[in-house]
């Protein structure tokens, strides 16, 4: 999986110069541990820097497991931030593990970086919803981030979201999520209030509506054959 050395190799390489190796549970056998052996993985992961030979199972627990490792993951990055001189390296490889989860909870945590600094931390709902893709329908995120009612995130949100359905393949993914929410095409009254929808300009919006009626008619469809 090598997630993280995909994501920052030189940071991550630079902080995991540790002395020593310590023996940690094959990938395949981390979700198998109880909670509270998780967290004790990933309070020692942290305290360890994030080495290279835990990157595989903290890839594990960051997907599986969100709502367990990302609060504590977050947590230490606000205890970084505090630290003189700043831990610049740390909370840039802590805060993209928590955007990569690509969920509901990763842009819950993100909130809270957000509402600490909106100007660091602010890309990460981009990069949250840009990693969704990877596991999920990424309309089903954006939806759950306008959900949380937090002004910083909604506007990120609506950035991404504008930002992406200039790409055909993100029109289709938005109509399949709006199929998934009302059960059909959207009639009148629940575009008008939709979240998304109802956040688009005035042109942008009648523009889109038409081609995303015609995908959501044939997301509608395909579902009905199933």
């Amino acid at each position: 999986m090598g997630f993280i050395r995909t994501l920052l190799p030189a940071a991550l390489l630079a902080i995991s110069m540790l002395k020593g190796q310590d023996n940690v549970p094959p990938a395949r056998t981390i979700l198998d541990l109880s909670d509270t052996d998780q967290i004790l993985f990933v309070h020692r992961t942290i305290e360890l820097g994030f080495p290279m030979n835990r990157a595989d199972q903290m890839t594990m627990l960051i997907i599986n497991c969100s709502a367990l490792t990302l609060p504590l993951i977050e947590e230490k990055i606000e205890e970084a931030l505090k630290v003189v001189p700043p831990q610049a390296s740390f909370v840039e490889t802590a805060s993209e593990m928590i955007a990569y989860a690509g969920d509901r909870m990763a842009l819950r945590e993100v909130s809270k970086l957000v509402t600490l600094d909106e100007k660091q931390f602010g890309r990460l709902v981009g990069r949250t919803l840009d990693n969704a893709g990877n596991w999920r329908n990424p309309f089903e995120v954006a939806y759950d981030g306008l959900a949380l009612g937090h002004e910083g995130i909604s506007r990120r949100t609506m950035q991404w979201v504008e930002s992406s359905l200039v790409v055909e393949r993100m029109q289709r993914a938005w109509a399949e999520t709006l199929v998934n929410r009302y059960g059909r095409v959207p009639d009148e009254a629940e575009w008008a209030v939709d979240p998304i929808a109802s956040r688009l300009n005035e042109r942008e919006s009648l523009e889109l509506r038409r081609t995303i009626s015609i995908l959501a008619e044939n997301a509608n469809r395909k579902r009905g054959r199933r």
